[in-house]
């Protein structure tokens, strides 16, 4: 797949470490592009992962340090500590410093700026959401009902996804779900995982958020054309008011950043404002494709200063998308000042993220409702100009990233991308959504279109 996706973790431990008393705003905590070198993001990896997976997912501490916490054994750190009664998990680096998150039940985990004690966290912001529907009974994709029967063939390759050798030496899968004309024909999950118990999206977060500002602009609230509306670039004559939404869609603002490298904002509590808002162009918008994640948080950051109602905000990802299509296992978490971190940091499953590929494969249109705006789906597959396609290797759209001048690959498909393997696959031609999930250590890679051939190979003719 090449390495454009960008799916390993940059942690650049390389400052000297710093304790507690020394940490201060000004100096370690405020980075722009939230780039992060601080030896106090191996401990907030762990606090925020342990806590979604241990109170979002129900999962055991013991499982969450074999899976979630394997890449963080080399710089052993002391075992994070749940504490059940306050809902928080603490993790410590071992010389002074505790990250600390905390979980809300409608919203996920938090972790807290390194300036914070434990007592504000009854400031972090937080919704109230309905009670989840029992769904049991209602049939796949409205409710959790479904009956699959795999052949001999299917079997085997839905063990060949969990052997760590076919589609690469050393991955880790987590769930597979195929869809097939609207039917679940293909399902399975690592031990510790289920049907309701998932996992961090990483970048396939990208292509949730680029759904949330389709819908904004179906609701009349964004015109992709516009320049971005994100109020820290209104002082006179700063030329960032040139960048336009869709110039982040396409991953072409032509701010400075470090890529994918935002980890100060991922582990280190860092809010999304002060890290994506304040950077500098170096080349002129639209005359450069980067991969950034700032790309993404300063789509959000529009949308927010748009809606210009906290608590429409917080709830829009649910409100607009996400009960809207029975994705009641999702969770968009944020930073401690309610900015969602929806480049990465959306907690979901493998059946939640099966839904969302076929609100894509159907147009936009779920349950005779028009949740996209008509064309969206075609205008997220189309090549950003600034990334010419090239035989043989992926391609990408607004978000989205383009898979058909891959070898063997129908024309059309196209599918989220997330580290450590998480994708969402669309394959139009097929009628098909093909979903993994994975744990791959860093430096292992998922061979997806390996998988993508040989499941349309199988599952196509059903």
């Amino acid at each position: 797949m090449g390495n454009k996706l960008c799916f390993t973790l940059i942690l650049l431990f390389i400052a000297a470490p710093l304790s507690a008393g020394q940490l201060k705003a000004t100096e370690t905590f405020v980075r722009p592009a939230g780039a992060a070198d601080m030896q106090e993001v191996a401990a907030g990896y762990q606090a925020l992962f342990t806590c979604s997976a241990h109170f979002v997912a129900k999962r055991a501490l013991a499982d969450i340090i074999d899976v979630e916490l394997v890449d963080m054994t080399e710089f052993e750190l002391p075992q994070p500590e749940i504490d059940e009664q306050r809902q928080l998990v603490r993790a410590s680096n071992g010389e002074g410093f505790t990250a600390v998150a905390a979980y809300r039940p409608s919203v996920g985990c938090t972790l807290l700026p390194p300036t914070w004690t434990e007592a504000e966290v009854g400031q972090l912001p937080n919704i109230s959401l309905a009670a989840t529907p029992v769904m049991a009974s209602v049939a796949f994709p409205l409710g959790d009902k479904a009956s699959v029967k795999t052949d001999r063939r299917a079997r085997t390759l839905l063990n060949q996804a969990f052997d760590g050798q076919t589609f690469g030496e050393d991955t880790v899968t987590v769930g597979i779900a195929v869809v097939h004309k609207g039917k679940l024909v293909a399902e399975q999950y690592l031990d510790g995982f289920g049907i309701h118990s998932g996992y961090r999206t990483w970048s396939t977060a990208k292509s949730i958020s680029a759904s949330l500002i389709g819908i904004a602009v179906k609701d009349g609230l964004i015109d992709i054309n516009e320049p971005a509306n994100i109020p820290e670039w209104r002082f006179f004559n700063d030329p960032r008011q040139a960048i336009t939404y869709e110039h982040l869609l396409h991953m072409s603002s032509g701010l400075y950043s470090q890529g994918a490298n935002t980890n100060a904002m991922y582990f280190g509590g860092q809010d999304v404002i002060s890290a994506a808002t304040t950077t500098h162009l170096e080349v002129e918008p639209n005359t450069r494709w980067k991969y950034a994640n700032n790309d993404t948080l300063l789509l959000l950051r529009g949308l927010r200063a748009t809606l210009d109602n906290d608590l429409e905000y917080l709830r829009y990802p649910y409100d607009k998308l996400f009960h809207r299509i029975g994705m009641y296992h999702t969770r968009m978490e944020m930073d401690h000042q309610g900015n969602f971190i929806g480049s990465s940091q959306v907690y979901t499953t493998a059946r939640d993220l099966a839904r969302f590929g076929l609100l894509y494969l159907n147009k936009g249109v779920w349950a005779e409702q028009q949740i996209l705006p008509v064309g969206w789906t075609d205008y997220v597959a189309q090549a950003a100009p600034t990334l010419p396609r090239n035989p043989g290797e992926q391609g990408y759209g607004a978000q989205f990233w383009l898979l058909d001048s891959l070898p063997g690959i129908p024309a059309g498909t196209y599918t989220t991308a997330g580290n450590k393997g998480q994708f969402v696959t669309i394959v139009p031609s097929q009628d098909m959504v093909i979903v993994r999930t994975g744990v791959d250590p860093n430096g292992k890679t998922w061979m997806l279109d390996k998988f993508v051939n040989a499941a349309i190979e199988i599952f196509a003719g059903q």
